[in-house]
């Protein structure tokens, strides 16, 4: 993976978890050809997906950023769960917390 193609996922993925955010969403599903409309660069192989999805790639660009991949990413219909980590849940439950103690009785 070229260095450009490293941004564009690095900025893709963290304009993905800020989408998330402000929606207070903590996965989204998504197609692997809808992730391919929404990205510059292609999206890769199947080796990509299930390296990421493994995360054994040195490169884990969207780990990073906070996102993590469940589901297959094999075959024509091919559809992934992009979800924030662990960090990122806990900062989004804090959020709701914040807002259920805001709310008038």
């Amino acid at each position: 993976m070229s260095v450009r193609d490293k941004v564009r996922w690095r900025e893709w993925a963290d304009g993905l978890r800020l989408k998330m955010m402000a929606q207070l969403i903590a996965h989204v599903a998504k197609s692997v050809q809808e992730t391919a409309a929404e990205r510059p660069a292609s999206v890769g192989t199947q080796r990509f997906w299930r390296a990421r999805q493994a995360g054994t790639r040195a490169n884990d660009t969207l780990s990073k950023a906070g996102i993590d991949i469940e589901g297959n990413a094999e075959g024509k219909d091919a559809t992934v769960t992009l979800q924030l980590n662990d960090s990122w849940k806990a900062i989004m439950k804090q959020v709701l917390d914040r807002r259920a103690d805001r709310r008038p009785f």
